[in-house]
């Protein structure tokens, strides 16, 4: 089944947005073991639209449209969607059911202009919209299927999950069953982790590499007859995968490293607090992010200057004076201090030069410590040296301070 992915709006073509409905879209399908033969990215011209929904038809089993469903008068998939079609456009009174009492919950009415996203082209099978106010729909023509889904990221997901995925697979009875994990790695760029999973392949499994800012994502796809055996087959596989990797691997279910350790902490029945200071709250932020992260994540603290680290923390300013507030003294000391501030099991501190001025020889920008203290270890620091933009060394920052963190958990720190 040859499948044709189509997505639209100016926002793309002119570069404002990135265009990750395809690369989510891409990767699944193909995860699964559908040919993803051909991918368009068309602006909001109703005769582009058109053209690549005839090109489409002509020459993929499956087209699936995302984007143009909304109320503005730049969406134009819909309409565009008549006309191909040939036919005119119904008030669906499910989609518009719904509409009506998402809008309720939160207070409003369905206006005029939110009327044109629920008339839809006569004789399509609409598609119910869970997570937002666009309903999509599908329809066929001649061999081909067609389906229309909202661009919004999470929409679009939902919607391929509940509609699109299992359609296409119903249409496809001769394949295999497949069954999918995304294993994500930290510590080792992508020539190691591919050189330490040299030879790893084997029938019935197919293996994706992608970086993704310094963690290594592997997209593992097994094939067999059976649901029953590719889940053994992966399963197998994924032995493999960490009998070669160890400890780089922070997950085979594709949570994030934040989630991963928050799903530590409260395994150890533990707490943590941290004390940042060139990250400026990020790793607070990241870890406040987990659902149910007040159980083990008691408080952050954001000492940025010389003071606040001695006022708040108990930093003495003799320490900083002598080795600097960028130093493995300063941040274990910050560590400490959070942990008795926060009375939590493990303290956190982080000082660093994230540039991109403020650098010295002896301490060029990108030079980063972390320190890490708990009751039974005492206190533990790394130096590190990074490099990027500000933005860029914070965020690597955080991502080393969280593997830190859940190392120190699976060594009962």
């Amino acid at each position: 089944m040859k499948i044709e992915i189509l997505t639209t709006g100016d926002e793309l073509m002119s570069g404002l947005t990135r265009d990750g409905n395809f690369q989510w879209a891409g990767e699944i399908l193909t995860a699964l073991g559908f040919d993803v033969a051909y991918h368009t990215t068309v602006g909001d011209d109703m005769i582009r639209l058109k053209s690549v929904f005839k090109n489409a038809k002509n020459r993929a089993d499956a087209v699936i449209v995302t984007g143009g469903l909304g109320p503005t008068p730049d969406d134009l998939t819909i309409e565009v969607a008549a006309e191909f079609l040939n036919v005119g456009l119904e008030l669906n009174q499910p989609a518009l059911d719904m509409m009506t009492e998402r809008f309720r919950k939160i207070g409003r009415t369905v206006s005029e202009t939110n009327m044109k996203q629920v008339y839809l082209p006569k004789g399509s099978t609409t598609l119910l919209n869970k997570w937002g106010t666009a309903p999509g729909f599908s329809c066929e023509v001649e061999n081909t299927v067609f389906f229309f889904l909202p661009g919004v990221p999470k929409e679009f997901r939902a919607m391929m999950d509940e509609y699109v995925l299992p359609e296409l697979e119903k249409r496809n009875p001769q394949m295999k069953k497949s069954y999918m994990r995304l294993v994500k790695t930290f510590g080792l760029p992508e020539s190691e982790v591919a050189q330490k999973l040299e030879g790893i392949e084997r029938e019935g499994i197919r293996l994706g590499y992608r970086a993704h800012f310094r963690e290594i994502h592997l997209r593992v796809s097994s094939f067999a007859d059976t649901e029953n055996e590719a889940q053994s087959l992966m399963s197998e596989f994924l032995n493999e995968v960490d009998s070669r990797l160890g400890r780089y691997v922070f997950t085979t279910e594709g949570e994030m490293l934040e989630e991963v350790v928050g799903a530590l902490l409260k395994q150890h029945e533990m707490t943590l607090a941290t004390a940042e200071s060139c990250t400026g709250g990020l790793l607070s932020h990241r870890m406040t992010n987990v659902p149910g992260s007040s159980s083990c994540f008691l408080e952050g603290v954001v000492s940025y200057s010389n003071e606040a680290k001695s006022k708040i923390l108990g930093v003495p300013m003799a320490l900083i004076d002598s080795y600097g507030a960028v130093s493995a003294q300063v941040v274990e000391a910050m560590a400490k201090g959070v942990k008795e501030l926060a009375g939590s099991d493990i303290g956190i501190g982080i000082s660093g030069i994230a540039g991109p001025g403020g650098g010295t020889p002896e301490k060029p920008v990108g030079t980063v410590y972390i320190g890490l203290y708990s009751e039974t270890k005492g206190a533990v620091s790394h130096k590190f040296h990074f490099h990027g933009t500000r933005e860029e060394i914070k965020l690597v920052t955080v991502l080393n301070a969280l593997d830190l963190i859940r190392q120190s958990l699976l060594n009962n720190v």
